[in-house]
């Protein structure tokens, strides 16, 4: 087997790193990337699926460093435990309509997904996205 060099460990290192906290600051065209959609994506099946680490890399990373660090965690599994409530309570449900809003300002994007369960239970759902302040990047609404 071959060692790894330095600079291959520091590749792999810093390409984690990048992918771990790739769900903040998003870089997008406008309010209505496609990219929005597929964060909503990941960001939802984090929720039901209480996965923190995941749910970690939509926050600024100075919400986990210190006395802060358990309460954003905690404040992260506990919206999730909610949304996850709200989709097992629903049970199997379709999506029948999932687009980004038109109608939000130049610094907002809004995914808006509308689903049902059949004809019991119909529910509309989505995630914000706003601008980070001072920055072309983007971040998720909590």
């Amino acid at each position: 087997m071959k060692p790894l060099s330095l600079s291959t460990l520091l590749i792999a290192v810093t390409s984690f790193t990048a992918n771990a906290s790739s769900n903040y600051g998003i870089a997008a065209k406008n309010n209505q990337d496609p990219i929005f959609i597929e964060k909503c994506d990941v960001y939802q099946q984090a929720q039901k699926e209480g996965d923190l680490e995941t749910l970690k890399s939509f926050v600024d990373k100075v919400w986990f460093e210190g006395d802060k660090a358990k309460r954003a965690e905690q404040a992260l599994l506990k919206k999730a435990a909610r949304f996850e409530q709200r989709v097992s309570k629903a049970g199997n449900y379709i999506v029948k309509e999932k687009r980004l809003s038109d109608k939000t300002q130049d610094n907002f994007a809004e995914v808006l997904i509308n689903w049902t369960n059949g004809d019991k239970f119909s529910s509309n759902d989505g995630c914000v996205f706003e601008k980070i302040k001072d920055s072309d990047l983007w971040r998720i609404h909590l």
